[in-house]
């Protein structure tokens, strides 16, 4: 479970079944926007957003600052630590 200050972080992934969801699928590895999109069957424009807002709260790691296309994200170890949260919070289904 997480400690007193991730409860916060919970509930921010908790509230969106999007960021939920892309956090579960950078578990396993690292992924573009693009490829998050196809995946999730959402506009890139919508995963875009959510990355910037898991970014800002240290959740998700941008591994190529320096490209404005074809961007690489991966999920931080705080990430995962909130995501396993929130699968055990939800009796370990996905999505």
């Amino acid at each position: 479970m997480p400690g007193e200050g991730q409860w916060e972080l919970v509930s921010f992934v908790l509230s969106s079944e999007l960021r939920t969801r892309i956090l579960d699928i950078l578990r396993n590895a690292e992924a573009t926007p693009s490829r998050l999109a196809k995946e999730i069957d959402r506009p890139v424009s919508h995963i875009s957003r959510a990355l910037k807002e898991l970014q800002q709260k240290n959740l998700v790691l941008l591994l190529t600052p320096h490209r404005t296309k074809a961007r690489l994200y991966e999920i931080t170890d705080l990430g995962k630590t909130v995501i396993e949260s929130v699968r055990t919070l939800r009796g370990g289904r996905r999505g």
